[in-house]
């Protein structure tokens, strides 16, 4: 029963950094690239929690190229992710983030030879299915944040199944640590190259903003936490198939809390759409619950 628990906390947490994220390049920020700075920037902050578990240890020579992989990724996701909540609902920026339960068993088939089922096949199917007709416009035509998703979730995934690699011989507090140092480093040298004007004219707002980025790295921390002591505890489909009920979450939290902090939440509450979302939403819970049987 305490596993459940940790999954709700997980699921509120969660959201409430989507919500965050929201805010930030809706209503504070307008430049992606400036934010995609400041949020990588400040997410090195909340690295030595980790070490309350352990310090971490010098990379191996094999592991140094993995490492650069993944901190590359998670240096560069957050822009199309910025560039996703610009032009639809949180919630469903939320549930197109299971697209990269498609991409990782794919790329773990590829890199580490994990073989896939005709049930897994089907499970991906339904997330693609729901994923197009979330964002469906008419006429043959989507949302772009479906692309901006897409993308999103391919760098993801990519990061997933490289750090799945590395944890074959390093240990994850290692891993995180260097992976973060790495991204930080890349996150840096990038934005001095090549948007220095646009870091200069936003630190105003960084700096009077930092307790929601400071907020925003907590919560994900702690969903993170909880998320991984609950699959220490049921398996794996449970805890994903469970997770993926977080749009729907999203959904009511937004409904409640919108009218005190509009800012926060962008959101369609028509009943049209609301049942559109709830009936795509639990297509692809059942598809992730398939694709990860």
């Amino acid at each position: 029963m305490i596993a459940y628990l940790f999954i709700l906390i997980a699921i509120i947490f969660f959201s409430i950094g989507v919500f965050i994220d929201n805010f930030l390049i809706n209503s504070a920020f307008k430049d992606t690239k400036a934010l995609l700075f400041y949020s990588n920037i400040t997410n090195l902050l909340f690295i030595p929690l980790l070490w309350i578990f352990g310090l971490p240890k010098i990379l191996p020579n094999n592991m140094i190229f993995p490492i650069l992989i993944v901190g590359f990724a998670q240096a560069i996701y957050l822009y199309p992710y910025f560039k996703a909540l610009k032009e639809t609902d949180t919630s469903i920026i939320s549930a197109l983030f299971n697209m990269g339960k498609i991409f990782v068993p794919l790329l773990a088939w590829l890199i580490v030879n994990e073989r896939l089922s005709l049930i897994q096949y089907i499970g991906f199917i339904l997330i693609i299915i729901s994923s197009f007709f979330l964002t469906y416009k008419g006429e043959l035509k989507v949302n772009k944040a479906l692309i901006y998703m897409i993308i999103t979730s391919l760098i993801l995934a990519i990061n997933s199944t490289i750090t799945k690699y590395a944890l074959e011989s390093v240990d994850w507090i290692t891993v995180i640590t260097w992976s973060a140092v790495v991204s930080t480093i890349i996150t840096i040298i990038i934005g001095t190259l090549f948007y220095r004007k646009e870091i200069s004219k936003t630190r105003k707002i960084y700096f009077k903003n930092i307790w929601r980025f400071i907020i925003n790295e907590f919560v994900t921390f702690i969903a993170i936490a909880s998320m991984i002591f609950a699959i220490t505890k049921m398996p794996i489909t449970i805890v994903q198939g469970l997770l993926a009920a977080q749009p729907v979450l999203m959904i009511l939290i937004a409904y409640f809390a919108h009218k005190f902090l509009p800012k926060y939440f962008k959101e369609d509450f028509s009943l049209k759409n609301v049942l559109k979302k709830t009936v795509f939403f639990i297509i692809i819970i059942i598809g992730i619950i398939l694709s990860v049987m």
